[in-house]
């Protein structure tokens, strides 16, 4: 299997987590994670409801680190970034060592808004984005658009 179809298939994964969610994060996004080791999914999670606790940290919650030591996580949207009524999830993840993160969509928000990427670098971790764009996307249609009006409405 070449590491685009690996990609894409933990995506998937994580997909089938984030749709959990659906319809009970608002105004927060949806978002599903799974943690892989080797072949093996070995955490899920998704953003069960606004205020809650992030898919990434859910998925962390049942992560061995130490058991696991060179994990990877697939994650549907971009890690936020900021402390806000919860953690920074890039802070999460770094915390956990884990070796790679891959994410769908770029995160509309100004205050994440591609930050995750150099944040998760510069603490030496690859990071991949983009991969099943188009469906982490629709995932969140009406989260993008609230973000795109607002941002609009800042000018």
């Amino acid at each position: 299997m070449t590491d685009q179809k690996r990609d894409e298939e933990y995506m998937r994964a994580a997909i089938e987590e984030a749709v959990k969610g659906k319809g009970k994060t608002f105004p927060n996004p949806v978002v599903g994670a799974v943690i892989i080791s080797g072949d093996e999914i070995i955490a899920k999670g998704y953003h069960e409801k606004s205020g809650g606790p992030h898919a990434e940290v859910v998925a962390l919650e049942s992560y061995d680190k130490v058991r696991y030591p060179n994990a990877e996580m697939y994650v549907t949207l971009e890690p936020c970034s900021t402390q806000g009524r919860t953690g920074s999830c890039c802070a999460a993840i770094i915390q956990a060592q884990i070796k790679r993160v891959v994410f769908g969509s770029i995160d509309l928000n100004p205050i994440h808004n591609g930050r995750a990427v150099k944040i998760l670098q510069d603490a030496n971790i690859d990071v991949t984005a983009g991969v099943l764009k188009r469906e982490c996307d629709q995932l969140n249609d009406v989260y993008f658009h609230q973000m795109r009006e607002s941002n609009l409405n800042q000018d």
